[in-house]
């Protein structure tokens, strides 16, 4: 069975395509779909909505490990406010942050992990033993053993820390930090900043060649 994995974050229902096999017969789509606490699942020949299921608060960033038995989704209870409103105006529920542990073939929420602060997205090792979490209530980036839910690291990075990805070549991992505009290189091994890149723009999401050779970063005020 393929799975595609989405995270719906707006009214408008802006979509994130983490990982599509369209070509595939047989494929879910998943959508976690952060206002209703909530995923659904989707058979992706049909367009049918197959189950919806309940995740935990603000269901955010979702990804699977690679036999594709578990998935994993960021969730927050940090309130949602109107555009422009500071979200600290408004008391937030830290038990809700943390990770949803999701049996795919059951379609279930199996476990809830109590791991960083207001997380937004994240991204697996290529063992698919990691996650690499942006926490953005205390820009950070925590490492988190997906086989026991327990932390094993966290690295300081800048404000707002949202996107997250890891370099296929040399599982270097890469955090956007919106506030200031800036990327960070990560050595998860060594759990330290090897690098800063200023990119301006509020950078979002961030994306690597196969080859690992380059990385892109998508800012929401680049023009």
């Amino acid at each position: 069975m393929k799975f595609s994995l989405f995270g719906i974050y707006s009214v408008v229902a802006a979509a994130l395509v983490l990982s599509a096999r369209a070509e595939s017969p047989g494929y879910l789509v998943f959508v976690s779909n952060e206002r209703s606490g909530d995923i659904t699942v989707i058979d992706g020949a049909t367009d049918a909505v197959v189950t919806t299921f309940k995740a935990g608060k603000r269901p955010r960033g979702i990804h699977a490990t690679p036999d594709g038995k578990r998935l994993f989704v960021t969730l927050s209870g940090s309130p949602r406010m109107a555009p422009g409103v500071d979200e600290n105006r408004a008391p937030a529920d830290k038990t809700a942050d943390g990770i949803g542990v999701i049996d795919a073939a059951a379609h279930k929420l199996i476990d809830r992990w109590h791991v960083g602060s207001d997380p937004e997205q994240f991204a697996i090792s290529k063992d698919g033993k990691f996650a690499f979490i942006a926490n953005e209530d205390d820009a950070s980036a925590s490492i988190v053993d997906l086989n026991s839910g327990q932390s094993r690291g966290k690295i300081k990075v800048s404000e707002e820390p949202e996107g997250v990805g890891v370099n296929p070549s040399n599982g270097e991992v890469y955090v956007t930090c919106e506030e200031k505009g800036e990327v960070f290189a990560i050595d998860p091994d060594q759990q330290r900043v090897i690098a800063k890149i200023d990119t301006g723009g509020r950078p979002r999401s961030v994306a690597f060649l196969p080859d690992g050779s380059r990385t892109y970063a998508a800012c929401e005020n680049g023009g």
